[in-house]
């Protein structure tokens, strides 16, 4: 990665763009029918009844619910990746962090099916929609399972979002190749235009891009450790022994976060080969990871230590029968199979050869991840099969319907995963190519006043073309130094240098963020004690007003509308929604070149060009 240009790692990401092989399309036809399998296993329970499952008294959660959970915390670690490490300058993230993110994405449509499955009566969905009370009908928003409808929904409108705005730069990348090798009126290229929305590297683009990207990731980082938080909800306000505990939250991000992380090495080391990444994404990436994963290993086995200790310390005969049950009785092979695949196998990874070695690192990611799926299914069924009455202590046992449904949903995201790597860049070209830049630029000092970034076609300008960002920095500095005070910047990257040297105000981006965001708490407060105080019903000893649930509401609706704005405000101050790219723009300056575009007068042409010349532009192009 260290000795690649801007070119290569252009070359190197788009590549993979090209017309799909015989095997993938072979790939994605089984995946197909595998999630079409699972779609006529769905019509026959939907037409059967829950009967054809294993559900039964006493046991009513079971697989489904195991599967909603897995996914849910598959997604942790797109945006662990994403946010906090972005937030914390960890510069191995970028390389890896569009798979993650994309993963998120696909994890969480997969586990929003679940419940809706489990449901049986598929419209029966409608009435835990958080919407506003009408006609009587009543959402309770002190309910966890409500709350869950909030926390997941936000966490993919937010994911997507970030997601998509992450892409914008890359997707203009891919339109301008796609323009040069299949022509304008080619679909693809077309498509890529529409979704760049006439991204064109300004630097007045760049400048509100780097501060609303921020932003989405300050959104996303608490959104990590709510949304699966409010999920472990849904059993920590339960009273059965096993869920009623107040370690839950801490316990189920670990476990989210740890699986999430085996998930993206295991989707991570196929897709290298097959799109020929190696050059991008290194070993030494894997080597994080795995890294990453001892800790989080050693996270999940204090959680599981703790909870043991819990159950002998609390005196709860309840509880600690549970507990024995779990460990000593029948399922006793499912929570040792949790202990070794969950903490000790991935302290394997202590070893450099385990880590710095793909087998191992595949193998170990695998385990890791049937690990996670047989711990959520553990919590889920044993609490319910061994309670408080031992008249009522039973088992269960899944049926071909729900194993049916749950091995497809393994084809179900790795369909999407599939079609994602032969349409989108896989790896965020624009965060790799800024590395190299950065290496470039040397500190020039700023401008005395102000500049303006404007492009003004009305007058004569003078356009220099530049391979090398720090000559860029050095051409905008002289420019200003002779009294030019009007120019534009074009760049493959963010060049953040070039913000201090032209004095850029700070972007408006932010104020609009803080509207929404307001917007979001004040509404999720409105929202939640308007509809109680419709029928003002005391539910679970808590008054109709309960300030303290209805934060929960209050959070989720803070982060979407602040994201949503936030969005917005990025749109109207980079003017996307123009579809068209700025005058003057060159399609090399999504690759490799940068652009320094400065407005005068006619007869500073020449002046303006020997000021120019020590900056060595590569080309000069004169605009009258």
């Amino acid at each position: 990665m260290a000795d690649l240009g801007y070119g290569e790692i252009n070359d190197d990401v788009l590549r993979a763009l090209k017309k799909p092989t015989l095997p993938y399309f072979l790939t994605a036809a089984a995946l197909a029918g595998v999630v079409g399998l699972a779609a006529l296993t769905f019509m026959y329970q939907t037409q059967a009844g829950m009967g054809v499952t294993g559900l039964n008294r006493p046991v009513g959660w079971a697989v489904y619910i195991t599967n909603f959970v897995f996914w849910v915390g598959i997604a942790h670690s797109g945006t662990l990746i994403s946010a906090i490490l972005y937030l914390m300058r960890a510069d191995w993230r970028d390389a890896v962090s569009r798979s993650a993110e994309a993963m998120t994405i696909f994890a969480v449509l997969t586990a929003g099916l679940f419940p809706l499955i489990h449901l049986g009566r598929l419209w029966a969905a409608y009435y835990i929609v958080p919407y506003p009370s009408q006609r009587q009908i009543w959402p309770n928003f002190v309910s966890p399972l409500v709350w869950d409808v909030l926390a997941v929904t936000t966490y993919l409108t937010v994911s997507s979002i970030f997601w998509f705005v992450g892409m914008i730069p890359d997707l203009a990348a891919a339109r301008d190749l796609h323009q040069e090798q299949l022509g304008p009126r080619h679909w693809r290229t077309r498509l890529y235009r529409a979704l760049s929305l006439g991204w064109s590297g300004t630097g007045s683009q760049w400048h509100h891009y780097g501060r609303s990207y921020l932003f989405f990731a300050a959104f996303a980082t608490p959104l990590v450790v709510s949304v699966h938080s409010v999920v472990s909800w849904d059993f920590a306000m339960g009273l059965l022994p096993g869920w009623h505990s107040a370690i839950f939250p801490p316990y189920f991000v670990a476990g989210a976060i740890h699986s999430g992380l085996a998930m993206v090495i295991t989707l991570l080391i196929p897709m290298r080969r097959y799109l020929r990444l190696e050059r991008l994404i290194e070993m030494r990436h894997f080597e994080m990871l795995a890294k990453t994963i001892i800790l989080t290993a050693t996270i999940v086995g204090y959680a599981y230590a703790v909870e043991a200790f819990i159950a002998w310390y609390g005196e709860d005969p309840i509880e600690w029968q549970n507990h024995l049950w779990r460990a000593f009785g029948p399922p006793a092979w499912m929570y040792w199979l949790c202990v070794v695949c969950n903490v000790f196998v991935p302290w394997l990874f202590l070893f450099k050869k385990m880590r710095t070695s793909l087998v191992p690192l595949f193998v170990i990611s695998l385990l890791i991840n049937l690990g996670m799926w047989f711990e959520r299914l553990m919590i889920i069924y044993t609490s319910q099969a061994h309670d408080f009455l031992p008249h009522n202590f039973g088992g269960y046992a899944p049926s071909w319907v729900e194993l049916m449904i749950t091995a497809s949903s393994f084809g179900f995201f790795l369909l999407f995963f599939l079609g994602f790597t032969k349409t989108l860049p896989t790896v965020p070209l624009s965060e790799l190519k800024e590395k190299v830049a950065d290496e470039e630029i040397k500190p020039v000092g700023s401008c005395d006043s102000r500049v303006r970034e404007r492009i003004a076609t009305q007058r004569p300008s003078v356009l220099a073309l530049f391979s090398n960002a720090g000559r860029l920095v050095e051409a905008a500095k002289l420019s200003c130094d002779g009294g030019f005070q009007v120019m534009e910047s074009f760049s493959p990257v963010k060049i953040e240098a070039l913000d201090h040297v032209l004095k850029k105000r700070h972007s408006p981006v932010r104020l609009f963020t803080l509207g929404g965001a307001v917007s979001g708490l004040v509404g999720g407060f409105w929202l939640a004690g308007g509809t109680a105080l419709v029928n003002r019903l005391i539910v679970g000893g808590k008054p109709p007003l309960s300030w303290v649930p209805f934060c929960v509401v209050a959070f989720e609706g803070t982060i979407l509308l602040g994201c949503l704005a936030n969005l917005l405000g990025l749109a109207l101050f980079s003017r996307l929604f123009r579809f068209e790219t700025a005058p003057y723009y060159d399609p090399r300056f999504s690759r490799d070149r940068f652009g320094l575009l400065v407005s005068c007068k006619a007869g500073e042409v020449d002046r303006l060009k020997e000021l120019l010349a020590p900056s060595l532009p590569e080309e000069i192009h004169v605009h009258k």
